[in-house]
């Protein structure tokens, strides 16, 4: 099976979907699908993990103001079919919308008669959708809605987006399929705790609260920072690791500044591969405080290191809650104090027990190796038709 993706950036700075597409693909190419990458980004070939050898990886060039009159002159279709050959693909899976690279990459499946995918990526989420609102409502008008009822079938993450699709209008089938993590490869530390401060760790004895993810305004962290300077104790510090995303950065330094949480709150910037290994091997507690998540990828990798989770009603990880691994609160600040209060009162031998927890529930429900093999099993029923997956969700 010959399968190309298209997102609008692969780089390492680009939050979750990068990481995510880049496992997806690795997964699938070991497994013997053919795979090509297509990123509209030029610092796609800085990806996020490692690829796959096998996997072809293209660029279209940033869309931006000196490039958008290459996109709408069908610049993806040219890169592709002078570098790869527009019929070599039996599917494209798209990441992500409202971009001209994601109509562009609509283009590209219609006009070679390709079944297109779509991933929205948490781009219609109450949240996403309300955010540069009349930006969205022109581009909906212009092509996106037109865009949207070309799409063979859906892709969401949980449940929850599954429902913003619906909630839009569209009928085509969702696979509800959730991104996944790969193990860590080494243990969990022990007792020994480490304080990240200017991107140094060195020995304390603090406990210590991490949120890893860009700095962006949907995910909280000014509330965060309010809640914290009313309920962190003494002993807890927090560590916000992270790339400035829509210049948020400095209103978040001086949300610090404003509850002189200079020596309780470090800003680290955003941790790559061994450096983002060490800060979750020394964190207690992780927390996302944001208002809106398609799957929050970063859960599951925090996960995957046995650190239990406070997150919100926003994100779609209820199992939290089920599985007691960590703390499942409303988006606002009643809700985060609540969950961080009760989380400060959990003694050292009980959060490893949460996050030991934590650790089993990824292991059984969200490994690439699993989540691949349904991805696969999707193509081929949008390929071939036959019985339906059991997680494809069509229209009575």
């Amino acid at each position: 099976m010959n399968i190309l993706h298209t997102l609008p950036c692969i780089g390492e700075n680009g939050g979750g979907p990068p990481r995510s597409v880049s496992h997806l693909c690795n997964n699938l190419s070991v497994n013997g699908s053919s795979v090509s990458i297509l990123s509209g980004d030029p610092s796609g070939t800085l990806s996020a993990v490692n690829l796959d050898p096998n996997i072809a990886l293209f660029q279209a060039g940033k869309v931006g103001r000196k490039t958008v009159f290459n996109m709408l002159g069908r610049h993806i279709y040219r890169t592709l079919s002078e570098q790869h050959g527009v019929t070599k693909f039996d599917i494209c899976h798209q990441h992500g919308v409202w971009l001209p690279f994601s109509h562009q990459s609509t283009f590209f499946a219609a006009s070679n008669s390709v079944p297109l995918i779509l991933s929205p990526r948490g781009m219609f989420e109450p949240w996403s959708m309300n955010h540069k609102r009349l930006k969205k409502s022109i581009a909906w008008h212009l092509y996106q809605k037109k865009d949207l009822g070309s799409v063979h079938s859906f892709h969401a993450t949980a449940l929850s987006e599954a429902e913003s699709i619906r909630r839009l209008g569209f009928k085509q089938p969702i696979a509800v399929i959730p991104n996944g993590v790969e193990l860590p490869t080494q243990p969990v530390a022990g007792d020994c705790k480490m304080r990240m401060e200017n991107g140094v760790f060195r020995e304390d004895g603090m406990k210590t609260a991490l949120f890893l993810s860009r700095i962006n305004p949907k995910k909280g962290l000014p509330m965060l920072l309010d809640v914290w300077a009313k309920v962190a104790p003494s002993d807890w510090q927090l560590v916000i690791a992270g790339n400035d995303d829509a210049n948020h950065l400095p209103e978040v330094q001086a949300k610090i500044y404003e509850h002189q949480l200079q020596d309780r709150v470090s800003i680290v910037g955003a941790l790559f591969g061994e450096d983002k290994e060490k800060a979750f091997l020394q964190a207690d507690l992780f927390v996302l405080p944001s208002f809106s998540e398609n799957f929050g990828i970063v859960v599951a990798e925090a996960l995957s290191y046995r650190v239990p989770v406070l997150t919100t009603t926003g994100c779609p990880w209820e199992e939290l809650k089920i599985y007691n691994c960590g703390w499942w609160v409303e988006p606002t600040f009643e809700g985060i104090e609540k969950g961080l209060r009760s989380a400060f009162l959990v003694p050292k031998t009980s959060l490893k027990q949460m996050g030991d927890r934590g650790f089993n529930l990824v292991k059984e429900n969200y490994l690439w190796s699993g989540i691949g093999n349904k991805m696969i099993s999707f193509y081929e029923w949008v390929l071939n038709g036959g019985e339906k997956p059991s997680f494809v969700i069509t229209e009575s």
